[in-house]
């Protein structure tokens, strides 16, 4: 904001005051849009982890991570391993390389009640994964967090939506419904996008032998 000297000459002390007052409260509402407070959302009650097994389409999702290069068509599988822990094999297609990614796994470790995890993804990188809602039969909504705070935020372009279906698609009633469980303050619904989906296949988790 710029104010001319004659302008400012003009003020009184006290309205230079407001002036400033009100321009510190705006920078401070837009740095805290920058922030996601993971730490305050809602999570799945009492999670059902076997009822959740099995294949995931991410039909829909935010671009702040990636931006154009996040990928399309994203099929999230999840087994369990003998040893019992929760396993996640993901992959998507690029348009960059025009093919589907190699199948990755991650290994998703509980933190805290609820339907919160740290996956663990064949240590090239770790994040918070939060289950927020799901029907278990047919849609899904989870967050995610690259490079996560101590404190329980998360900043916003390191944050991940993902609007899930057991289906390659969603229908209109199915999105409403995910839609009114996204409690993430950070995110609105223009930032979910839509993603090209049936490009891939589902991947297998690499799980670890003797585990």
């Amino acid at each position: 904001m710029y104010i001319s000297s004659n302008a400012c000459s003009a003020m009184t002390g006290c309205q230079y005051y407001v002036l400033v007052c009100l321009s510190f409260v705006l920078c401070l509402r837009t740095t805290i849009a920058l922030k996601c407070n993971f730490g305050t959302t809602h999570q799945v009650n009492h999670f059902n982890e076997s009822g959740f097994l099995g294949t995931w389409h991410e039909t829909e999702r935010t671009t702040l991570q990636w931006g154009d290069n996040t990928w399309h068509s994203q099929v999230w599988e999840f087994q369990r391993g003998s040893d019992g822990h929760l396993y996640m094999a993901y992959t998507g297609y690029s348009q960059q390389t025009q093919s589907c990614s190699s199948p990755e796994t991650g290994l998703l470790t509980p933190v805290g009640p609820g339907a919160s995890y740290q996956l663990s993804a064949e240590g090239r990188y770790e994040a918070s994964l939060q289950i927020s809602y799901t029907d278990y039969k047919n849609i899904a909504l989870v967050y995610m967090c690259y490079e996560p705070e101590v404190s329980g935020l998360c900043n916003r372009n390191r944050a991940h939506v993902s609007l899930l279906s057991r289906t390659i698609s969603l229908t209109k009633a199915q999105r409403a419904v995910l839609m009114g469980h996204l409690d993430l303050a950070c995110i609105e619904d223009g930032h979910i996008e839509q993603a090209n989906t049936g490009l891939c296949q589902i991947p297998v988790p690499l799980i670890p032998v003797g585990k």
